[in-house]
């Protein structure tokens, strides 16, 4: 029983819990009301304030503003290291993540190596929970989450959910660029 409150009370302290420690994140929308989540790290890591207002411009300006409206969630958390990005990601899954549920990592720059670097370590993990593709780019450039982007994450959510229904697996190159 003190596990329990022992554990209880560590997940009660992440940072995650509080909104200001997220630039999107879109758990208001219920998870059937889309198929999949986007779990995105910008360039620019999160080490002062002030910051903040052009971070939160910037993440609506590539995931934001409805680019990903009837396809999936967006969750972009502020991240100044490897230990925010882990803890960012374990919230996620522990509040808002469904097993099995699809999932996508979409990093750039400083925090998108800092991504990828976890997607590597914890790969079996990640693809047991629903990662179903990756894309990055070593620099954060606006414009990197392109039309183009989205349509091929909607393209791996129908294969998904084909492969569900009739039990096809996917290619490798279908999954992660």
């Amino acid at each position: 029983m003190l596990l329990v409150a022992v554990l209880a009370g560590c997940q009660s302290h992440s940072p995650y819990r509080y909104a200001e420690n997220w630039l999107i994140c879109e758990a208001a929308t219920r998870p059937f009301a889309v198929p999949a989540d986007v779990f995105y790290v910008q360039g620019a890591l999160y080490h002062n304030i002030a910051n903040g207002p052009l971070m939160y411009s910037y993440a609506l300006s590539e995931v934001g503003k409805g680019k990903f409206s009837g396809i999936a969630r967006v969750f972009a958390p502020l991240v100044a290291n490897e230990e925010d990005v882990a803890r960012a990601i374990k919230w996620y899954t522990m509040r808002f993540h469904q097993r099995k549920r699809p999932f996508f990592f979409i990093g750039e720059g400083e925090g998108g190596k800092l991504l990828k670097q976890y997607e590597q370590d914890h790969l079996s993990s990640l693809k047991a929970m629903g990662l179903v593709g990756s894309f990055y780019t070593d620099v954060g450039h606006k414009g990197f989450v392109t039309g183009d982007m989205v349509k091929k994450i909607k393209s791996i959510i129908e294969h998904v959910r084909f492969r569900a229904t009739w039990g096809r697996e996917m290619t490798e190159e279908m999954v992660h660029e």
